[in-house]
C-alpha cells in the first residue's frame, strides 16, 4: 500500500471510531474528545505533507492546468480557497471545543493550578470574562456549523476536480474522461479492436537518474485481461497539458508477470510531456491510457539474446532481459551505452542480475565520458561471437544505425535483427504529383468535409483544417491516431502496430496514411 493510501486508511478508521463514540452521547464523552484531537492531528500532518510535497502524497491544490479549466476556474478557486481557509481555521479553533474543557483542565492543572475547573466543569476566570469557553453552547454550535461548511466545500472540490478518484474510492467504476471527444481516441485501441482507453492510478514514482523516473500503475483485476502485455511492448498514455491532452508512448520496463506494470520515462530536452511526467505527476493521480501495443518482442523464447541499448533505450530491453532470465535458460549479452555513470538507468538492478546469473548474463557498460563515442567498429567487436543470437536494438537513431551496420558487417542474418524504431520519422515521402482528395471525417459524432493537398498525410490534413484528432509518436508505432477507412483507399507509408487482420478490416494510421482515391471517408 502506498503512503497516501495508508494515511487515508488510518484517517477513515479513526473517523469511524470517532463517529461511533460520538453517537453514544455522554457515555463516551471523554473518548470522542480525544478521538477528535486525533483527527485534528492527522489533518495537520496531511497539510504539512502537502506543503512539503512529500513523496507519495498528492498536492493539496489542483494543478495549473485544472485552474484554467474552462467554465470552472472561478468556482474552482473559490471552493479551493474556502476549503483551505476552513481547513486551517478548524485546526486552530478546534482546541476551543466545548467537550475538551474537563480533559484540558485535568491535564493543565498539574502545571497551572489556576487552570483547574470548578465543580460545574467551568474554568475559574478571575477577570469574570469567561475567556474562550465562557459561552460553551455558542462555541459548540459555531464549530458544528463551520465543520458542516468545510464538508460541503470538500465535496464541491471533489466533484469539480477529483470525480474519478472519488468514485473509485467508493468502489464504483471510473467516470468517463472529460473534455472534447476529439482529444481522446474514440475508436478501438491498437491490438484490440473491441477495447477503448483505460483509467489507471499511479501507485509509485521512483527517480532512476537525474532526468528519468519509473512509474508504476495499479491495474484492477477486471482490467487485467485488457492490459496484458509482452516484454518489449509499450504503453500509450495521455498527459493533461494546458494546451490540451497530449498522447505519448513509453516502453514497459517491468516484466509481464509484475504485480504492477512499470514504465520508465526520460526527460527529453524541450519535451513538455516527458517533463510533466518527471516533475508534475504525483502518486495517486489517474492517467488515461491505451492498451499495450508494439512488435519489439521475442517471438521464439529460449534462444540466446544479444541486447544493444543506449540511454533510455534500455527500457524495453530491460523488460526482455528480465523475462528471458526468469523464464528460460538463454545466454544473454547486453551492450549498454550512456554519457556517464550517472546516466545509467537501472544500474543497481543490472548489477544484481549479474550477480544472480553470472553464467548466463554478461553486461558491458560503454560510457562516452570514459570510452569516447560508440562507433560501429567497437560495437562489432563487442557483438562478435553472437551472430546466431536474436538481436534487439533500441536507442537514438544514429546509435541504432551504427549497431545495425555492425551486425550486418558480422554477417548476422537480417531476420535476427530487431530494431525499435520508436518515435523515429516516418519512412517514405509524399508524391507531389498525386491528385487532391475530398476527405470526409467522422469524429466525436460530427462530420467534417475538407480538401487534402496532394500526397498529404491524413493527420496533417485534419490538423490544417483545425481538427484535433488524437496523435502520439507520428511514426506509426503507437496507434493513438488509429482510424477506420469506410470508403476509398489509402497508402500506408509505415506501420509498426497494426496487424494484418486489422489492415484487412480497414484500419489505418492517420499519421502514416495518405489518400489513394479522389474521395475518402474515415471514422475516428
Amino acid at each position: 500500500m502506498n503512503p497516501f493510501s495508508r494515511f487515508r486508511l488510518y484517517h477513515w478508521l479513526l473517523a469511524i471510531v470517532f463517529g461511533a463514540a460520538y453517537l453514544t452521547g455522554d457515555d463516551a464523552e471523554l473518548a470522542h474528545v480525544w478521538l477528535g484531537y486525533g483527527l485534528i492531528v492527522l489533518l495537520a500532518i496531511r497539510l504539512l505533507l502537502a506543503i512539503a510535497r512529500s513523496r507519495g502524497f498528492p498536492a493539496l491544490l489542483p494543478s495549473a492546468s485544472l485552474w484554467k479549466k474552462p467554465g470552472s476556474a472561478l468556482a474552482g478557486k473559490v471552493l479551493t480557497l474556502g476549503l483551505v481557509l476552513g481547513f486551517v481555521s478548524t485546526l486552530v479553533i478546534g482546541v476551543t471545543m466545548i467537550d475538551n474543557r474537563a480533559a484540558l483542565s485535568e491535564g493543565l492543572s498539574t502545571v497551572i493550578p489556576a487552570a483547574q475547573a470548578d465543580d460545574d466543569g467551568d474554568y475559574d476566570d478571575a477577570g469574570g470574562s469567561g475567556g474562550l469557553l465562557k459561552d460553551a453552547d455558542e462555541v459548540h454550535e459555531w464549530l458544528a456549523n463551520a465543520t458542516l461548511a468545510l464538508v460541503g466545500l470538500h465535496l464541491g472540490w471533489l466533484l469539480l476536480y477529483r470525480r474519478r478518484q472519488a468514485w473509485t474510492m467508493l468502489g464504483g467504476k471510473p467516470t468517463p474522461p472529460t473534455g472534447p471527444r476529439s482529444q481522446a481516441p474514440t475508436g478501438p485501441a491498437p491490438g484490440n479492436p473491441d477495447s477503448h482507453t483505460l483509467q489507471l492510478r499511479v501507485t509509485d514514482i521512483r527517480r532512476e537518474t537525474a532526468d528519468a523516473v519509473s512509474i508504476r500503475f495499479e491495474v484492477p483485476e477486471a482490467l487485467r485481461p485488457r492490459f496484458a502485455y509482452r516484454a518489449g511492448q509499450f504503453l500509450t498514455l495521455a498527459v493533461p497539458l494546458p494546451q490540451g491532452k497530449q498522447w505519448r508512448c513509453y516502453s514497459f520496463s517491468s516484466t509481464p508477470d509484475a504485480a504492477q506494470p512499470r514504465i520508465t520515462v526520460k526527460h527529453v530536452a524541450g519535451g513538455q510531456v516527458s517533463g510533466w511526467l518527471n516533475s508534475e505527476l504525483k502518486t495517486g493521480d489517474m492517467l488515461e491510457v491505451m492498451p499495450p501495443a508494439g512488435r519489439f518482442v521475442v517471438e521464439h523464447a529460449g534462444g540466446d539474446l544479444l541486447l544493444i541499448a543506449a540511454g533510455s533505450g534500455i527500457t524495453p530491453v530491460f523488460s526482455i532481459l528480465g523475462e528471458a532470465l526468469a523464464g528460460s535458460h538463454a545466454r544473454i549479452r547486453l551492450i549498454y551505452a550512456n554519457r556517464d555513470a550517472d546516466s545509467v538507468i537501472f544500474a543497481s538492478e543490472l548489477e544484481r542480475l549479474q550477480l544472480a546469473y553470472p553464467e548466463r548474463l554478461s553486461v558491458h557498460h560503454h560510457l562516452d565520458a570514459r570510452d569516447g563515442r560508440m562507433e560501429s567498429a567497437a560495437l562489432a567487436g563487442l557483438a562478435s561471437g553472437w551472430q546466431q543470437a536474436e538481436a534487439f536494438i533500441c536507442g537514438p537513431a544514429p546509435f541504432m544505425q551504427a549497431a545495425e551496420a555492425a551486425l550486418h558487417g558480422l554477417g548476422m542474418d537480417a531476420a535476427r535483427i530487431h530494431v525499435e524504431r520508436f518515435g523515429q520519422p516516418a519512412t517514405g515521402s509524399a508524391d507531389g504529383k498525386a491528385a487532391s482528395t475530398t476527405l470526409h471525417v467522422e469524429m466525436g459524432g460530427h462530420a467534417h468535409r475538407l480538401e487534402t493537398k496532394p500526397g498529404e498525410l491524413l493527420l496533417d490534413s485534419m490538423e490544417r483544417a483545425g481538427l484535433k484528432p488524437a496523435s502520439g509518436c507520428r511514426a506509426g508505432a503507437c496507434g493513438a491516431c488509429k482510424c477506420k477507412v469506410t470508403e476509398g483507399r489509402v497508402k500506408l507509408r509505415d506501420n509498426l502496430v497494426l496487424s494484418d487482420a486489422e489492415l484487412a478490416e480497414g484500419w489505418t494510421l492517420a499519421c502514416q496514411a495518405e489518400p489513394d482515391s479522389r474521395m475518402l471517408k474515415i471514422r475516428l
